[in-house]
């Protein structure tokens, strides 16, 4: 396998997390860095570079004699990701909504009506990313984008895999922070960010479920506050 992306230290990043995601790593597993560079046709200095990137998201463990491990990986690092994430996206989501700016309001609402209509997984996931991305221009400055940066691992690829089997639900969720926003309500439009992202995040530990990665549970998802009630504007 040879990489094919300019920025090789993102694909290594994602080639180890394609691995949790299969169940190929498990939590405790020594990373190879020799082995992982072999494989993808790249040096140790990329591979480094791709696993510091997964030591912020929390999912790798350096010892002081320079070697890596898989750390902890279960249902509780996914949904902790897509919490704080949530709980930025709901900063972001407030703040567009109190400004009410006509040309992000007229972006997002093309955007809105371009996922009303994608039932294709990859370009779904496409538009949902610039729907993001354009509230998060709009409404953070340096220091709040380069906090939403460091999430470029975890929630991305766990959020990617997860589309297939939850477009109904994701379209509706950002449908409802569409709407929020469009009405000016930032208070909805926060919640809806964070029902949103909670909402993703049952969606892939429930994948990863179904792939064994994790353990069957009957209780997944009960910590969370229920999100189909946020999107419709109560809690519980």
């Amino acid at each position: 396998m040879k990489l094919q992306r300019a920025n090789t230290s993102e694909a290594v990043a994602a080639h180890v997390l394609d691995l949790l995601f299969a169940g190929e790593l498990r939590s405790g597993q020594r990373l190879d860095l020799d082995e992982i560079a072999s494989r993808l046709g790249v040096s140790r200095v990329p591979v480094r570079e791709g696993l510091i990137q997964l030591e912020r998201d929390g999912l790798v463990e350096r010892a002081h004699y320079r070697r890596a491990f898989v750390a902890e990986f279960d249902d509780a690092t996914v949904r902790e990701a897509f919490e704080l994430y949530g709980m930025l996206s709901a900063l972001t989501n407030r703040r567009v909504a109190a400004r009410r700016d006509p040309a992000v309001v007229e972006a997002l609402g093309k955007l809105d009506e371009s996922l009303a209509g994608c039932d294709d997984p990859a370009e779904f996931e496409s538009l949902a990313r610039e729907f993001r991305r354009v509230v998060n221009v709009a409404g953070a400055r340096n220091h709040l984008r380069a906090l939403l940066r460091t999430f470029s691992g975890l929630v991305p690829a766990a959020a990617r895999f997860s589309i297939d089997d939850a477009l109904p639900a994701e379209r509706a969720a950002l449908h409802a922070e569409y709407a929020a926003i469009r009405d000016g309500d930032p208070d909805a439009a926060g919640a809806a960010a964070l029902a949103h992202l909670r909402l993703t995040a049952d969606n892939a530990v429930a994948a990863l479920r179904r792939r064994g990665v994790f353990p069957p549970s009957v209780v997944d998802g009960a910590e969370w506050t229920d999100a189909a009630a946020v999107l419709k504007g109560t809690t519980p």
